[in-house]
């Protein structure tokens, strides 16, 4: 009989306590192990729904390995949104970098967002309870501005916007495409392509509307003076 085999009970089912054969892991993969396991229980019962016990026992350790690798829940729930931040960031940024068209770009980064749907870790970034705590928050407030501020670099010149104006704008067209792909999630009720398209389609016909050589106006429809006007010759 294989070692991995469960034993069988005389009617043939497997025996009851058996448990598979534990693994010799390395610190990382111990550590990498540890926090996909916990970015499943977490996104089903959130952080106050467990306890360590059960993350150790979910995990196949005992609780001195999951202290050895995480001093507490907080720490283990902090290593696992901060993983889980720099993979959504690095999707999207892959998403603008493959091309140098900003309507593709657009569409490829709402798109990123939609593909983070599938990470067990969605939950844990946008929308939880968790987020109350000034920590996690700060993890993912860092993560949008640096978010917005590539996604305003690229949009600055096209658009004519000075950094600070294409940044807001560009806050703007990153809540266009997390609320909608948490909404989606939620709610959804047509396909997942046709609504990456419409979102694309909404947030670039908004881009779409500025242009380098028009003026801003303020409330009372004066022009916005230009931060950097040319010199006077």
């Amino acid at each position: 009989m294989n070692a991995s085999t469960p034993p069988s009970s005389p009617d043939g089912s497997a025996a009851r306590g058996w448990r598979e054969p534990r693994t010799r892991l390395s610190a990382p993969e111990r550590r990498d192990q540890l926090l996909s396991v916990a970015g499943s229980l977490f996104a089903e019962h959130g952080y106050h729904g467990l306890s360590m016990e059960q993350l150790a026992e979910a995990a196949g350790v005992s609780k001195p390995v999951l202290y050895q690798h995480f001093p507490s829940k907080r720490d283990l729930y902090l290593g696992l949104l901060r993983d889980a931040v720099a993979e959504m960031e690095a999707q999207v940024t892959r998403a603008l970098e493959g091309s140098r068209d900003n309507k593709a770009r657009v569409h490829e980064a709402i798109h990123a967002y939609f593909d983070f749907l599938e990470d067990q870790r969605f939950k844990l970034v946008f929308g939880t309870a968790e987020l109350g705590d000034a920590d996690v928050r700060a993890e993912v407030d860092g993560a949008n501005r640096r978010m917005a501020d590539v996604v305003g670099g690229l949009i600055a010149a096209d658009a004519g916007l000075d950094h600070d104006r294409a940044r807001f704008v560009a806050r703007a067209v990153q809540a266009i495409a997390t609320e909608g792909a948490r909404f989606w999630l939620e709610h959804g009720r047509i396909e997942r392509e046709e609504a990456v398209r419409l979102l694309a389609r909404l947030s670039w016909r908004g881009l779409g509307s500025f242009r380098p050589d028009e003026e801003l106006v303020v409330g009372d429809g004066e022009p916005l003076a230009d931060p950097d006007p040319p010199p006077s010759h």
